[in-house]
């Protein structure tokens, strides 16, 4: 997966986690102790663009 938000990290990083969105991906850039760091987050559906369920989806922001 490649960021869609930007290619500079450090401009899209929060300087506190949020406590509203979990992250266990533990390679991501923004995973700050298991909780997404970033201002924003974009998530999309894989394939044809409709999920059925948590599996079809993609956090589009990730960055490793």
């Amino acid at each position: 997966m490649q960021n869609n938000m930007n290619n500079h990290g450090d401009a899209n990083k929060m300087h506190a986690h949020n406590h509203a969105i979990k992250c266990n991906v533990t390679n991501c850039y923004y995973n700050d102790q298991h909780f997404c760091s970033a201002n924003a987050i974009e998530v999309n559906a894989m394939g044809d663009g409709h999920a059925e369920t948590s599996d079809g989806t993609a956090c589009s922001t990730f960055i490793e």
